[in-house]
């Protein structure tokens, strides 16, 4: 039997920073014991107070305990219509129940009213797990990207919510059946233009800095 949830934002309910801060280290545990970069290795509670202040966090609850089983954290751009998920974290008593997927539904729906059209993420290629959850849940694989910091290499993802797209015609690239090829071109370009910019170790190397150097000046 599936476990009634309760979806909300964490200020609409009676759950603190403090709880939150607990569930992303706990659940983000697994990552670092598999010795994956994650920035939760080193967030601090005030770090995590400070960026949460800045984001719309989701939270899931179970129904008859209200007992915090998942949270979301996501940065809003208004303007380009854009969600940027960042913390995604399921409580480990709560993992395998489908409480991620349901929570982004959820979100979907609600952002979709909200006027947002798409939702962006990333995660660690090694991270297959969330790799097979992001693909499963309607996400597309566009972009490459490997940092300087453990030459950490990861997935960038794209998910369509908006379902009208008159008023962006662009969105019509990223509807089905265009979708997956519009995903493998943007993939392909980030991917090239990584191995172009960047050493092994991930920093830049000489064409990559006159590249930023332009980039930035335009």
């Amino acid at each position: 039997m599936q476990r009634e949830i309760v979806i909300k934002t964490y200020k609409e309910v009676e759950v603190s920073a403090e709880e939150l801060y607990i569930l992303f280290k706990t659940a983000y545990q697994q990552w670092i014991d598999m010795g994956i970069y994650t920035p939760a290795k080193d967030t601090t509670l005030e770090q995590f107070i400070q960026d949460i202040s800045r984001m719309v966090v989701f939270v899931a609850l179970d129904a008859n305990t209200n007992e915090l089983l998942g949270m979301h954290a996501l940065r809003l751009n208004k303007r380009k219509g854009r969600v940027n998920g960042a913390d995604l974290a399921v409580s480990p008593k709560a993992q395998h129940e489908g409480i991620a997927s349901r929570m982004l539904q959820a979100e979907a729906q609600r952002l979709r009213k909200a006027g947002y059209r798409y939702m962006v993420g990333n995660t660690g290629i090694p991270a297959t797990w969330s790799v097979k959850w992001h693909l499963k849940n309607g996400y597309y694989i566009v972009g490459y990207s490997r940092s300087e910091r453990n030459n950490y290499a990861s997935y960038v993802f794209r998910k369509q919510i908006a379902t009208d797209v008159r008023h962006h015609p662009i969105d019509l690239l990223w509807t089905r059946p265009i979708a997956p090829v519009t995903a493998k071109i943007r993939y392909c370009l980030t991917w090239m233009a990584t191995m172009v910019c960047k050493d092994k170790s991930g920093k830049l190397n000489a064409i990559g800095r006159i590249a930023k150097d332009v980039r930035s000046k335009m």
